[in-house]
């Protein structure tokens, strides 16, 4: 787990996908009442705890649910993002991240109605000006595996900060517009995606250029 703001904290682990390694990022946010876990790895809820006491888990897509489970069994409260519910009917989640703030006032949640295959929920940690995202973008480096870079350049999400092809195929774009043009105007600097490299500095003009196509 390393720190890479005021209350927020990643770490990063193996994940394949369609046989492609593209990596995996958990961020864990510090805010009142206790520790958000954002798209969890498998790893155990004992090595956040001397950050304090883990509270909430959030999945925040419906791709992103694999290593849900053990942490609502450590007796976290489960949020989920629209549709996942119906997907994994064998976890006993809290509630769905349609609308509402539950995390209190440090965390705006906001669903992404634009891309129901994913129903992706996009998270902005106000005290770090740090946007929280999961699939919305990627951001592989030139020491990603060979094939994974091959792969991501057919699919148009290779180099820099990309959207893929199912993206642009799959997006309706009139709401992805608004929605897209609405987390533009949110106040953040940091961007963190799952798979990829953190943008640290910049993330509001690497979004933008990630989703020129959209004529955002």
């Amino acid at each position: 787990m390393r720190t890479i703001g005021p209350d927020i904290h990643v770490t990063e682990g193996p994940q394949r996908f369609l046989g492609l390694e593209v990596g995996a990022r958990m961020t864990v946010l510090e805010v009142d009442g206790g520790l958000l876990v954002h798209s969890p790895l498998p790893v155990s809820p004992d090595t956040i705890a001397d950050l304090g006491e883990p509270r909430w888990v959030v999945a925040p897509n419906k791709l992103h649910h694999l290593y849900v489970g053990p942490w609502l069994d450590a007796g976290l409260q489960g949020w989920a993002a629209p549709g996942l519910p119906e997907k994994r009917s064998d976890l006993h989640f809290a509630g769905v991240l349609d609308q509402g703030q539950p995390f209190g006032d440090d965390v705006l949640v906001v669903p992404m109605r634009c891309f129901p295959f994913a129903s992706e929920v996009v998270l902005l940690h106000r005290p770090s000006r740090t946007l929280v995202v999961t699939d919305l973008v990627f951001h592989f480096q030139p020491d990603a595996p060979w094939l994974t870079r091959a792969a991501m350049t057919c699919l148009c999400g290779y180099p820099g900060c990309s959207t893929t092809l199912l993206e642009r195929v799959g997006f309706h774009r009139p709401t992805a517009r608004r929605e897209i043009g609405e987390l533009l105007n949110l106040d953040f600097d940091r961007l963190v995606m799952s798979h990829g490299a953190v943008i640290e500095s910049g993330g509001k003009d690497a979004l933008k250029g990630a989703f020129r196509w959209l004529g955002v």
